[in-house]
């Protein structure tokens, strides 16, 4: 009987033991039915945290996550904000959207006022994603518009937004984006910068290391339809994820030793459409739920089956999500 009693404390203390190690997902906005969805994420040095999405919203805390304040950019309810960078008090906005409805805004004095700062001209255009190296430079990452990838980028703090015309020739098919987490353009360090495609024969990572003079293209084979290809990068750990949404398809891929590897034991249906990094810390998100590997891919655990679509950690360690209903959560 001792041993016994022995046996079950030492079940219930390791219960214990394993219960506090398991990351905890906590909600930080709940859900409403009929909100809008959010579908970008960005954390300021500050610790404050933005949030954005469609029908115009644009949310942000700056108490971690307790209280939340609605940030208002006029004239931009029909608008769906897929994309969002801050630093210091100067905030970007991207609308994705066909024609005029992909817009890109920006903020100098954290959100009070806003500048329209462009408005894609061809009613086939539209911008999926950007990203900045600093509040002066950035890039845009759009459709195929006239059999080449469409690429802005600006050194003036978005005062002026200009084509690079030596971003790489389309491939057949419309090759495009997916504006779902704002996660298919990243930067790294000074100069580098990871696009990524698909809806097109072959899913590409297109690769900048100044600023957009020359790339690379490396072709990988991503689940080929008009809803599959390369959906989030993540340069920083060598990083792609993707899949396809119809038949759900999750792909992943690690380059490592110089070559890139498929993933395949992530445990969620259907393609990923956020991810992010802290050490060897990774999370996915899409509309199956999310997955966590501790371990830097080599094994994931499924920690939740809501919808989420983006994911961002912050400099501490903490991982955001955000997805339907205007549901923002934090996991560890």
């Amino acid at each position: 009987m001792y041993k016994s009693l022995s046996l079950i404390a030492m079940l219930l203390a390791s219960s214990a033991i394993n219960a506090a190690q398991s990351p905890l997902l906590s909600a930080k906005r709940v859900s409403s039915e009929g909100s809008p969805r959010l579908q970008a994420l960005a954390i300021n040095n500050n610790g404050d945290i933005w949030a954005s999405g469609t029908k115009g919203q644009v949310v942000m805390s700056a108490d971690n996550g307790q209280n939340w304040r609605d940030i208002t950019v006029p004239d931009s309810e029909k608008l769906q904000f897929r994309d969002i960078w801050v630093g210091d008090n100067t905030v970007y906005l991207l609308a994705a959207g066909s024609g005029s409805d992909s817009r890109l805004y920006r903020s100098s004095d954290n959100g009070l006022n806003w500048d329209l700062q462009y408005t894609m001209k061809d009613p086939k255009g539209f911008i999926n994603c950007f990203d900045f190296w600093d509040k002066d430079h950035g890039i845009v990452f759009g459709d195929t518009i006239d059999q080449q990838v469409f690429m802005l980028q600006t050194d003036d703090g978005g005062d002026s937004w200009q084509r690079i015309e030596s971003a790489p020739i389309a491939n057949d098919g419309g090759e495009g984006g997916f504006s779902a987490s704002g996660s298919c353009v990243r930067v790294l360090g000074n100069n580098e910068a990871w696009l990524t495609t698909g809806a097109t024969a072959t899913a590409r990572l297109l690769r900048t290391k100044d600023r957009g003079e020359t790339w690379s293209s490396t072709p990988l084979p991503f689940p080929n339809s008009t809803t599959g290809g390369i959906f989030s990068a993540i340069p920083k750990s060598n990083w792609l994820f993707g899949g396809q949404m119809k038949p759900a398809i999750v792909s992943a891929w690690h380059k490592e030793d110089g070559h890139w590897q498929s993933i395949s034991n992530v445990p969620l249906k259907g393609a990923i459409y956020g991810s992010d990094s802290f050490k060897k810390n990774i999370v996915v998100v899409n509309p199956d739920g999310v997955a966590l590997s501790q371990d830097n891919g080599k094994s994931w655990q499924r920690i939740s089956s809501q919808s989420y679509w983006v994911v961002e950690f912050d400099q501490h360690g903490v991982a955001w999500l955000a997805g339907p209903g205007s549901r923002i959560s934090r996991l560890f």
